[in-house]
């Protein structure tokens, strides 16, 4: 009796579970083709129940209410299709998508909004775009993002400005991945770039904002963010792997694993190799000289094979159907060669990697993470190769010679050790710690959204003196802030946007930053006009550099002795201040009937205490603050005449503020749809700045001579890019690809680097005017030029082919015709690259 009154209760308990519950069957196919689309996603609308399609792109979803819902089926390249009903069986025919337009972002306003509403210049790489792409490299693509100024460093090395003055040591544009700050964690601060732990399987998009954007994201966000968003295991299930090859003897091979384990947990777990050999580029070292022999100069010692290994694990709990707990770990070595502001440098097994817990829900955001960077046996090139030849041509052979322990000649295994030594090898192990709160309300009777957050951010650098005057003072940076955005909607399709944030930096003190816009909605697209304030906190490097005995921070100040003058006469750079950003944009971005879709961005910017690149200083530096740097650690220490005791020769470069800088510019972008097989987009560039006039207002390091240097945009005033696309070939299972990309010629200075069509062929020299202290004509001495960047015309072409459901193969040639295409200082000429890639995606519970 009582096992029989217990089954009684047990299924008087559970029965309203039974019952409650709702399965849905189905298949998802192509509209136009009726292929099943396998790995299709489909699901419960507001939660984060979702299934993928099995081989036969067939799907079984449950859930644990009964009556109407809505289903929403998605696949990348596709439009969203959703259904309402109870219906226990359903179809969905996905078309192909344009995308443009319809797009959700979340990075401009820091919650979801369309695209064309974003107070803001937004542009998106969707997951598409990378399934369309052959190349192990996520970063090549940037060269499509309008408003982006794309540069190519090498085989594996990428990069991307926003709005001119870029540099080696650029840190303009802050890296964002999945909302985590991406950049490196201690003495550079530089975005991680090719060193990321993310792979190009497991991206859904990545979004660009550019302009300031310090009032949503901080004193590190003065001129655009760059958000990665990387797939949910949830809704992208299933096995992925890639092998792919190419020129330039490269291999590449990946995997991501994504499971719903049931309708609370999930995982995914991500991996890449990838290799292959750098285009051959020697550089000029200037050797030799006093005890060594003749002075020469000698090609840089360097090994052009790269390496990079990187995997990620997360872990998703759903605390409810709408709220969730991640937790993710990430982590990549990685060998290459990398550009500095005084040659390049030998990245040897340098590891960065990052920690991370968050709590998402639609009205709450929090997380906290810790981001580690240890540089491993990285060196820099020129020293290195400076140092092994000198001690291997030294003049003093005799063992006796009480110079020989200093500067005599040694065998080659013996210079070898003694060109890697600290100083010129780094030493790094830094770390830092980020934690945000983010909550966001509608007040849904009023048109009301608010938005509000705190951020803290601590820097622990520590490179033991090797790239920071830190080795006998510990450096500490933190930052702590908060900001309020409100969006109200207004009569006739209006929207007014407004935010401010104030933050306390621990060198800088209090920041303020406001912005505020107003979108006027119109049918297919919006109009803007913005305002924004940026601080640009200088990074730690350019605070406390002491690179190479030649770049050194500005933070408190360089005392040196300048040329012309007696060692007894001393002076000090003026330190270095918070550059503050105001910039007035003006843009439209929406369809123009049904076939063409345009998105124009115009804006004026003013920046008080500009921070320039690193400038050349006349001098021997003698302390970087109060901290001393020893005259035989100086590359160009100078000379002291016997006689008069006057210095002369010793230069140094360090950062500076320039009073004031205006720059301008115009991103055009037009997209026309011929038809649902055949589409084109250009994208064009003006960039234009008053720092190019001769006015004594450019005079960065405060000589009284305003040098080319000084006033260089160190980007092309106009370039274009444009692609035509082919899809839906062959029944749909094929894409075709055409691109093109023309950038002007322009000149460009980075700290010893530079690249100039005046000085082409031979050493670097800037013109510094007459140094008033001894009335002599002043030369400041660079690396050797190869040349203005810029100045060509490239042509891409990718296409690939979809067998099935399971099996892809892609492939690509960047550069086609190969031509001379220099776009860095520092930098090989790239030339043709061919690669391509068999893609075999497996998901769960497919059939077989």
């Amino acid at each position: 009796m009582r096992k029989i009154l217990f089954m009684f209760f047990l299924l008087v308990a559970v029965a309203p579970a039974i019952i409650a519950q709702a399965t849905y069957k189905g298949k998802v196919t192509d509209k136009k083709s009726g292929q099943p689309l396998s790995g299709a996603t489909v699901s419960l609308k507001g939660t984060t129940n979702a299934v993928a399609t099995d081989a036969n792109g067939e799907f079984i979803l449950i859930t644990e209410k009964s009556g109407t819902h809505t289903l929403v089926a998605s696949y990348i390249g596709y439009a969203d299709l959703s259904v309402t009903g109870d219906a226990t069986y359903i179809r969905f025919e996905l078309s192909e998508s344009t995308g443009m337009g319809d797009e959700v972002v979340v990075t401009a306003s820091r919650r979801p909004q369309k695209i064309t509403e974003a107070p803001a210049s937004v542009s998106v790489i969707t997951a598409k775009d990378f399934e369309q792409s052959a190349s192990f490299n996520i970063g090549e693509l940037a060269s499509k993002i309008q408003g982006v100024e794309f540069v190519r460093t090498g085989v594996n090395g990428v990069g991307f400005n926003a709005r001119g003055f870029n540099n080696a040591f650029n840190a303009k544009v802050l890296l964002m991945t999945d909302g985590r700050n991406s950049m490196m964690a201690g003495g550079s601060g530089l975005a991680a770039g090719i060193m990321n732990t993310i792979i190009k399987e497991d991206v859904e998009r990545l979004e660009v904002v550019l302009g300031p954007s310090s009032a949503l994201y901080g004193p590190n966000a003065h001129n655009g963010i760059a958000n990665t968003i990387t797939k949910d295991p949830r809704k992208h299930q299933g096995t992925t792997v890639v092998l792919g090859g190419g020129t330039q003897e490269v291999f590449s091979g990946r995997f991501r694993q994504a499971t719903k384990i049931n309708n609370k947990w999930a995982y995914k777990i991500t991996g890449e190799y990838t290799a292959g050999l750098d285009f051959a580029f020697q550089d000029s070292i200037y050797a030799g000289g006093s005890v060594y022999g003749p002075a020469v100069a000698i090609p840089e010692k360097n090994d052009r094979r790269f390496r990079h290994v990187r995997g990620e694990g997360h872990l998703y709990y759903s605390v409810t159907p709408k709220s969730d707990i991640i937790v993710s770990y990430g982590g990549s070595t990685n060998r290459f060669l990398s550009v500095n502001n005084v040659g390049r440098n030998q990245i040897v097994d340098w590891k960065f990697s990052y920690l991370q817990a968050r709590y998402v829900s639609p009205r709450f955001f929090a997380q906290i993470y810790n981001t580690w960077t240890n540089v491993g046996n990285s060196y820099g090139i020129p020293g290195y190769t400076r140092d092994f030849w000198n001690r291997t041509h030294s003049t003093i052979t005799d063992p006796t010679n009480p110079l020989f322990p200093a500067v005599g000649r040694l065998f080659p295994d013996e210079a070898e050790a003694f060109a890697l030594r600290l100083g010129n090898r780094f030493k790094e192990e830094s770390k830092r710690l980020n934690a945000e709160a983010q909550y966001n309300y509608e007040f849904e009777k009023i048109g009301l959204q608010l938005v509000a957050g705190l951020n803290y951010q601590k820097d622990n650098p520590n490179t033991f003196g090797t790239s920071l005057a830190d080795a006998t003072q510990k450096i500490e940076v933190s930052q702590f802030g908060g900001a309020l955005q409100l969006e109200q909607k207004l009569p006739a399709g209006f929207k007014l946007y407004a935010a401010a944030r104030v933050d306390n930096h621990s060198v800088f003190g209090n920041l303020f930053a406001p912005k505020m816009g107003l979108v006027k909605s119109v049918p297919g697209g919006a109009f803007r006009v913005t305002y924004g304030r940026a601080n640009a906190a200088p990074i730690i490097l350019f605070q406390s550099a002491s690179v190479f005995g030649l770049v050194f921070g500005n933070g408190d100040g360089v005392r040196y002795v300048p040329n012309g003058a007696q060692l007894s006469s001393v002076s000090v750079t003026e330190k270095l201040k918070v550059e503050e950003i105001g910039t007035w944009e003006i843009g439209y971005k929406g369809k123009i009937g049904k076939k063409l879709y345009v998105d124009v961005n115009g804006y004026y910017g003013n920046s008080t205490n500009f921070l320039s690149p690193a400038i050349t200083v006349g001098g021997r530096a003698l302390s970087v603050g109060n901290i001393p740097i020893p005259t035989a650690g100086l590359l160009l220490p100078g000379a002291v005449n016997a006689q008069t005791g006057v210095l002369s020769g010793a230069a140094f470069s360090t950062y500076f503020n320039y009073g004031e800088v205006s720059s301008y510019g115009v991103d055009l972008g037009i997209n026309y749809f011929f038809s649902d097989m055949v589409s084109l987009a250009v994208k064009y560039s003006w960039f234009g700045s008053d720092i190019t006039k001769d006015n004594i207002k450019n005079d960065a390091n405060r000589d009284g001579f305003v040098s080319a240097e000084e006033k260089s945009l160190n980007a092309p005033k106009n370039r274009i890019a444009g692609t035509l696309s082919f899809s839906n070939l062959a029944k749909g299972k094929m894409f075709v690809n055409l691109s093109a990309r023309w950038v002007q010629e322009h000149d460009f200075y980075s700290g010893s680097q530079m690249g100039t069509a005046a000085g082409k062929g031979m050493r670097g020299m800037v013109y510094g005017g007459i140094n008033p202290l001894n009335n002599q004509p002043r030369f400041y001495a660079k690396n050797f030029n190869w040349g203005a960047l810029g100045g060509f015309t490239t042509i891409d072409i990718s296409a690939g082919y979809r067998f099935n459901s399971m099996f892809s193969l892609g492939a690509g040639v960047s550069n086609l015709f190969d031509v001379e295409m220099r776009e860095f200082v520092g930098s090989p000429s790239i030339g043709r690259l061919i690669s391509a890639e068999l893609k075999v995606h497996i998901p769960n519970g497919s059939k077989k």
